[in-house]
């Protein structure tokens, strides 16, 4: 089956809102369906009427969501559900059926009160489909898709999820190695070449900069409207790379699964 629909998780806050925002393009781009979700995890203890207002508190927030991402994409399919539950489950049970699941960033705190970066984190390791986490302000319409070549296991996954959004955005990829024990330029090529042949209307830039792999990459962020990284666990978190992009990149960030 061809997974058509695009998960946003929302809580309320302006990081989850302009995530609502993002993901309505890009459903509208892939021509896919957007569920806005919403989790909350209700302790029984609460008194029944505290539990009413939280309930109505939640479905206002939805029904909020839903309502911003019909004026951002009109001709989108859009649906928004409250349910009862920790973000993390609920939002990685709803990937099983998502080409995307879509974050916001939330400043020193998570949905509803968890710790900085703990959602976006273990959504974008435990979800078997992609992740984008939707970092800062206005990202260049006209900007490249940047992408980090190594010589990882999972770098063609990486570098085929680039070419693949840059086609669907009409963008450049720009390319960037570490040139400190990165692979030489030949290699690079090598990397690259099977996807120039598959979307050869994607235009293609080669970056070879020195220093570390997260700096480099952040400085790139700076001017493309999507990073992509790669999903390497470690234990329950990305690697250094991807953690570091997660919390600092300037665009929004796509963790790339096969």
């Amino acid at each position: 089956m061809i997974k058509t629909r695009v998960v946003v998780g929302v809580d309320g806050s302006a990081g989850s809102m302009a995530a609502v925002r993002w993901a309505a393009t890009e459903a509208r781009l892939r021509q896919a369906e957007l569920r806005v979700l919403l989790a909350r995890h209700r302790r029984e203890s609460f008194a029944l009427d505290t539990r009413q207002a939280d309930a109505d508190a939640d479905q206002s927030t939805v029904h909020t969501a839903v309502m911003q991402a019909r004026a951002v994409a009109p001709g989108v399919s859009v649906k928004g559900i409250a349910l009862p539950g920790y973000a993390v489950p609920v939002l990685v049970h709803a990937a099983e059926e998502a080409a995307l699941v879509v974050l916001g960033s939330h400043g020193d705190r998570g949905f509803f009160g968890q710790a900085h970066g703990s959602v976006d984190s273990q959504v974008a390791t435990q979800a078997r489909c992609c992740v984008v986490v939707v970092r800062g302000g206005e990202v260049p319409a006209d900007g490249p898709v940047v992408v980090g070549v190594n010589s990882d296991p999972d770098a063609s996954t990486i570098i085929g999820r680039a070419f693949e959004e840059a086609a669907m955005r009409g963008a450049p990829v720009t390319a960037v190695t570490v040139r400190d024990g990165g692979p030489s330029l030949d290699m690079i090529d090598l990397q690259l070449d099977p996807w120039r042949e598959k979307y050869p209307q994607v235009r293609v830039t080669r970056e070879v900069i020195g220093g570390k792999p997260e700096k480099v990459l952040l400085q790139q962020c700076r001017q493309a409207q999507l990073v992509v990284a790669g999903a390497r666990q470690q234990g329950a978190l990305l690697g250094p790379v991807g953690t570091t992009l997660l919390q600092r990149a300037e665009c929004p960030v796509l963790i790339a699964r096969a």
